[in-house]
């Protein structure tokens, strides 16, 4: 079982400070009776057992154990997800996590990587020429990095929505979406941005309203909208726009709830130089040549 190596390790390899929180022979004792209970667990005998492993850890426990047993229940209950290393530093990263944290649903954290790998890719915009937009806005949770990086250039961040959710799935895009979901209220992405001015809102399903910025040039394009023909219109319309050495990331790319969005990516991109690179996170980065 994967789960029952030391998760303080880097390819195997002890790190002295780390070895020093965790008794390690004493942990892998409780570790492996726990391992054994879980291996067979079924989904609805989780929370049960959840709330018997946090009410069995003292407040005192290292953090990295309670890591290791959540490792353990995680991988019993769906092994198909895998942990990564323990210590990542991106979670520590409280500014961050509060931005987060202030647009996101209270216990939401679906898209914090997703939306840290965005902030890291803004950084590289200031050296860049040309505008920022973003096709799919919903809450303005990514506008809202986009804005705050471009704070005090001149320049503009353009968002395309209808506000109206999604529109029609075609057969490309499977049945996980529908019509209209994903609908948002234009208001919520003026409250979003309050604190900003260098950004126009452009209300309208895409790509209708394109035209407007079509004598403009782009250094960084983000596609958020989960469906095949929004994402192609997206790719065909900006990718002349965006200059060299600019950034497209697709944050849909990689789910399997979003088939027509890989579909149109790959279609388009199929006969081009730049190659599309999927991140674990589930987003696909590309640089213009």
């Amino acid at each position: 079982m994967s789960f029952l190596r030391n998760p303080f390790t880097k390819k195997g390899r002890a790190s002295a400070p780390l070895q020093k929180l965790v008794d390690e022979t004493t942990l892998s004792q409780q570790v492996r009776v726990l391992a054994a209970r879980l291996e067979h667990l079924s989904p609805q005998h989780a929370p049960r057992l959840l709330e018997q492993l946090c009410t069995g850890l003292a407040a005192d426990t290292v953090e990295a154990q309670r890591y290791f047993i959540a490792e353990a229940l995680a991988t019993a209950v769906y092994p198909k997800y895998k942990f990564s290393e323990y210590g990542r530093m991106y979670l520590e990263d409280e500014p961050f996590l509060a931005y987060y944290q202030k647009f996101m649903d209270v216990g939401n954290w679906h898209s914090l990587d997703r939306k840290y790998t965005l902030h890291q890719l803004l950084k590289l915009v200031p050296n860049l020429q040309g505008d920022i937009a973003e096709c799919g806005v919903y809450k303005g949770a990514s506008a809202y990095l986009m804005c705050d990086v471009l704070q005090g250039s001149g320049r503009l961040v353009h968002l395309f929505d209808s506000f109206d959710g999604l529109s029609e799935p075609n057969q490309e895009d499977g049945t996980y979406w529908s019509k209209g979901a994903l609908r948002m209220p234009e208001e919520t992405i003026y409250e979003t941005l309050a604190s900003f001015s260098q950004y126009k809102v452009y209300k309208g399903w895409i790509p209708r309203r394109f035209h407007e910025v079509a004598d403009l040039s782009f250094s960084f394009l983000h596609i958020d909208v989960d469906l095949y023909e929004p994402t192609l219109a997206s790719l065909e319309f900006f990718y002349p726009r965006i200059e060299t050495r600019g950034i497209i990331l697709m944050d849909d790319y990689g789910f399997n709830s979003c088939p027509g969005a890989k579909r149109a990516a790959d279609v388009f991109f199929a006969n081009r130089p730049e190659q599309i690179v999927m991140l674990p996170t589930g987003q696909a980065v590309v640089v213009k040549h």
